[in-house]
């Protein structure tokens, strides 16, 4: 549709100043299509990536050694840290150590859910206070763990990182139902239920 502008002068101005406004008020709306050596990357870029601009950092997927220092540095900032983790065998000696990274980080300050259905793999860092398009957050989201076998580069991982509100707001509130659904085990509810 055309406009025509001819005689609107003051007004004009004043609905363009208003849009360049509220384009300027907005984080960039980019999707960035990660892959294995970008997803290494992010990870050494994590602490900065969400280190300081975030009051919720929320993460679900397998936890190992090789992350640990860098999520508890994250962990240890005033904010509030979540991470659900898959169901762990504790039997096997890899997820139990998995498991004792997550008593570690724990300990740090995160607060912890196991989910026998859970597949997904994300981070979601975002300030509750502002919600809609002012939603300031970011979300990366694909088929990697924090672990040795995606950050050492040993898989092919792909995924996407953005900061289009959105998405974040999407992935908050699916993080959010996985957290509060029955049956999402606490630390202690999983350590009883695994003796």
């Amino acid at each position: 549709m055309l406009i025509d502008v001819v005689g609107m002068g003051e007004e004009w101005n004043k609905f363009v100043q208003k849009i360049v406004h509220l384009q300027s008020d907005l984080p960039p709306f980019y999707i960035e299509l990660l892959d294995t050596q970008d997803f290494k990357k992010q990870h050494d870029n994590l602490l900065h990536d969400v280190g300081s601009p975030y009051q919720k950092i929320y993460i679900t997927g397998y936890f190992s050694e090789t992350s640990r220092d860098t999520l508890e540095k994250i962990i240890k900032r005033p904010r509030i840290v979540k991470l659900i983790s898959p169901d762990l065998n504790l039997n096997k000696p890899r997820e139990r150590k998995n498991f004792q990274v997550l008593e570690k980080l724990a300990k740090a300050g995160a607060e912890l859910r196991f989910n026998h259905r859970l597949h997904a793999r994300f981070l979601v860092a975002h300030n509750p206070e502002r919600s809609g398009m002012n939603m300031r957050g970011f979300l990366l989201i694909g088929s990697f763990d924090f672990n040795r076998d995606c950050i050492g580069l040993e898989r092919y991982d792909a995924g996407i990182r953005t900061r289009h509100p959105d998405l974040v707001k999407s992935a908050v509130e699916l993080f959010e139902k996985i957290w509060n659904t029955p049956e999402s085990l606490t630390l202690e509810e999983f350590k009883k239920e695994k003796k």
